[in-house]
């Protein structure tokens, strides 16, 4: 027997068709429906056809629950019966994409909007089926394309989701309180990042991605309480939810703290992160991605290869018979990276990769690899994607830890003529020597020339490499300075000069051996005194610098230039300007005319080999591991703490109940009443009269006039002859030729990335929460402010 809705039949079409996002949206609905009938897992499958989902909650128990519940949309849920559930109006969202076939208990309801319009069959089966099964088949099957773009997103949807859910055979979901987070607090768990967007769960299901220009981070945050939302669940009713209140404030701290810590390391790489999320959802021009695009960063430097040359650097190392290996740095451990790529042990790789891809671990990572090496195998079938498919390999991933244990850091000196090029050199002879002289002033020397200079400690100003200094000291013989410092000489030598005058300063307060000192508060005090004592003295050696560097380029010749040269040529102009006005000059040239012209001596070559012998000795350095064996060891400790997080992650999902009853505040008749009045409001108002007014041009059903066609139509058709036109057409349907474009509104091609479709965007849009009249471009100006705004502030 068949049983009408019981809501008008115009609120029922908005509710099945206006919330109706994308694919992954509606499948997520009833997903969130199994958590609310208590189920503990749920297996959903989806292919090109349709889909099944299947749990083991407790389902519908009564022909009148079918009726009061699945029947009838709006029936408010009471005060703790659900985590997610308001007004029971989420599974209208599978409607509109698929005829559908629902059987719990000894239930069937059978759905088909687009035949049966907004009724339902309902059949007593007699036989009983525990929990919830529901089957559809898609009204328009979906593409390869599409069908992995909806994986990926129910993956990104439902990844905290605090039931287990298997998509196609596969666990997709975690459990947050086993991974390591920035913050926690009673409102959620925080996790701040560098860049991207901020991606906000509510309880564990994906609401939206803030856009990083607001936050000025990115970051992950996963409520424990339920977040006030809108109808469709895809906007935070931010002024008037309390949990979100107390989120917000939070979050907002840590992303301050970031943003000051960070902020100067933060750059856009748009587009190697379109490329690394084209490469995971199969672009057609997949080869060519995968051959010429650096979607992968690695140390030292940050370092931007490709992934055909990511694999061939991966191949150099083989311990224990594995085909090739890497490893990945965490942020805290990029410095102890650096060493160990720079000496070519093997393969480091930035964690921000990690973040490119949209992985959190290292064992994400790989399953991305082997996803995309899955869609080259599949789309593309020619000579040159069967060669790179030959060479395509996942390499083993080595534990970091263990390899920076077996690592002994190193401090040591470095020659000047093999460590500088030639004009850094010119510039670094000059200041070395006024460095000589500074130092010998702040311990105590005496006198106004170089040459006559009584007391005071001699120091050898030496170039040296370390990972954790910028400049060191033995307190007595030597005082180096980090060669990444003395470089940047080259390009900004006034500031890089006044930063190892400050160097200097900061050795000379240590007063003893700097390479295992702390800072106490005597330290700061002699560190004070220091820099205001010898405040005249710094800014005199400032101005010979200045003098022998330009004069060392005017003796061979060179037309002196650069920010060192404005700077003298500055003093002289104004102390031209003070003789005129009967003052002395800014600087006596006479009294320093012997020091301008005093030859820098050559480094102490013995002196460094002395020392660099030394330093080997307090380090306590021995013999060189068998780097093989620590990686085979560093490979197997990674695979058991994989295999550990599994168990962790499978073991403890039943302990985990998110919310909690102050969370779930009862909804009354007023609450109700003004929900309903949103939903007029917000569903009607925009698209009313141009749905009605297209309804009568055709002379069609609104059954006919499906939201997708809906759209298509507004923005495809110029006026009534050509819409009359276009539905006789059916040009949705139509497949582009070379000129896809046409398909495109023109609102939307600076927003545009290379390979986009409509599809695409339309997709997007809706998975980031955006919906109304101009969603889509809304999302573009959002993501390109995303990527060039803030990235690039």
């Amino acid at each position: 027997m068949r049983y009408p809705f019981e809501l008008d039949p115009q609120i029922i079409h908005h509710i099945i068709y206006s919330q109706a996002g994308s694919i992954g949206k509606a499948l997520i609905e009833l997903l969130m429906n199994s958590v609310d009938a208590q189920a503990s897992s749920v297996l959903l499958t989806v292919s090109q056809e349709g889909f099944t989902c299947t749990d083991d909650g407790h389902g519908f128990a009564s022909r009148d629950d079918v009726v009061n519940y699945f029947g009838r949309f709006g029936t408010p849920h009471i005060e703790g019966d659900a985590t997610y559930g308001r007004f029971r109006l989420g599974r209208g969202q599978i409607m509109a994409h698929a005829r559908t076939l629902w059987r719990s208990q000894s239930w069937q309801m059978h759905v088909d909007t687009r035949l049966m319009g907004y009724h339902y069959d309902l059949d007593d089966l007699g036989e009983g089926l525990s929990g919830c099964q529901i089957t559809g088949e898609w009204y328009e099957p979906l593409s390869e394309a599409e069908l992995m773009s909806a994986v990926q997103e129910i993956r990104d949807l439902v990844r905290y989701t605090p039931i287990r859910v298997e998509l196609n055979g596969r666990l997709i979901t975690r459990n947050p309180e086993t991974e390591k987070w920035d913050a926690e607090d009673e409102f959620a768990w925080y996790r701040v990042r560098e860049e991207g967007a901020v991606s906000i769960y509510n309880q564990g299901v994906l609401v939206r991605h803030d856009p990083g220009h607001m936050w000025g981070v990115g970051g992950l945050i996963i409520s424990k309480r339920a977040i006030g939302l809108n109808v469709s669940r895809t906007e935070i009713l931010r002024k008037t939810c309390p949990v979100w209140q107390g989120i917000a404030k939070r979050f907002g701290e840590l992303a301050a703290a970031l943003a000051n810590q960070l902020g100067h390391y933060r750059k856009t790489e748009s587009r190697r992160e379109n490329a690394a999320r084209s490469l995971m959802a199969g672009s057609r021009s997949l080869v060519t991605l995968y051959r010429d695009e650096e979607v992968i960063t690695l140390l030292p430097g940050k370092k931007h290869v490709t992934l055909v040359d990511f694999l061939y650097k991966c191949r150099r190392q083989r311990p224990g018979g594995y085909e090739g290996c890497f490893t990945i740095a965490r942020s805290e451990d990029i410095p102890r990276g650096e060493l160990l790529a720079g000496a070519d042990i093997v393969v480091v790789m930035h964690p921000i990769t990690l973040t490119r891809f949209g992985c959190y671990s290292n064992d994400e990572f790989i399953e991305c690899l082997a996803q995309i090496h899955n869609n080259l195998r599949e789309s593309d079938q020619t000579e040159r994607g069967a060669w790179y498919m030959e060479r395509a390999f996942e390499p083993a991933v080595i534990d970091f830890n263990t390899l920076s244990n077996a690592f002994v850091e190193r401090t040591q000196l470095v020659r000047e003529k093999d460590a500088l090029d030639a004009e850094t050199l010119r510039a670094w002879r000059s200041l070395r020597w006024c460095l000589v002289q500074y130092a010998r002033r702040c311990t105590g020397g005496k006198g106004r020339w170089a040459n006559y200079t009584r007391g005071g400690k001699v120091f050898h100003i030496l170039l040296g490499e370390s990972t954790s200094a910028e400049a060191w000291t033995d307190g007595e013989s030597y005082i180096a300075y980090n060669i990444k410092v003395v470089q940047r000489l080259r390009t900004d030598p006034l500031r890089a000069a006044s930063y190892l005058f400050s160097l200097t300063e900061h050795e000379i307060a240590h007063e003893g051996d700097s390479m295992d000192c702390g800072h106490d508060e005597a330290f700061y005090q002699r560190f004070h005194d220091v820099s205001i004592r010898m405040a005249e003295e710094r800014q005199r050696y400032m101005h010979v610098f200045l003098m022998k560097y330009t004069t060392s380029m005017e003796r061979e010749g060179k037309k002196a230039a650069g920010k060192a040269w404005q700077e003298r040529f500055l003093v002289d102009r104004v102390g031209s300007g003070r003789e005129k006005r009967g003052l002395p000059r800014l600087t006596d040239e006479t009294k320093i005319s012997e020091e301008i012209n005093e030859v820098v001596p050559d480094e102490p070559v013995s002196l460094i080999q002395l020392i660099n012998f030394q330093l080997r000795q307090q380090c306590g350095a021995g013999p060189e591991p068998d780097w093989n064996e620590v990686m085979l060891e560093g490979i197997v400790s990674e695979i058991k703490l994989s295999q550990q997080k599994n168990v962790e992650d499978g073991g403890e999902w039943l302990d985990w109940v998110p919310g909690g009853a102050e969370g779930k505040e009862r909804i009354d008749d007023r609450e109700y009443q003004e929900f309903m009045e949103q939903v007029n409001l917000d569903m009607h108002k925009q698209d009313q009269e141009e749905r009605a007014r297209m309804l009568s041009v055709l002379g069609i059903n609104s059954v006919l006039l499906t939201e997708d066609i809906f759209y298509f139509l507004y923005f495809e058709t110029s006026d009534d002859d050509d819409l009359r036109a276009a539905w006789q057409e059916k040009r949705w349907e139509q497949e582009p030729d070379d000129g896809s474009e046409l398909l495109i509104h023109e609102s939307w091609t600076p927003y545009m990335r290379p390979e986009e479709t409509r599809w695409m965007i339309e997709r997007n849009a809706a998975a980031a929460g955006f919906c109304g009249w101009q969603a889509e471009l809304d999302y573009l100006r959002w993501r390109t402010e995303q990527d060039h705004g803030m990235l690039g502030s």
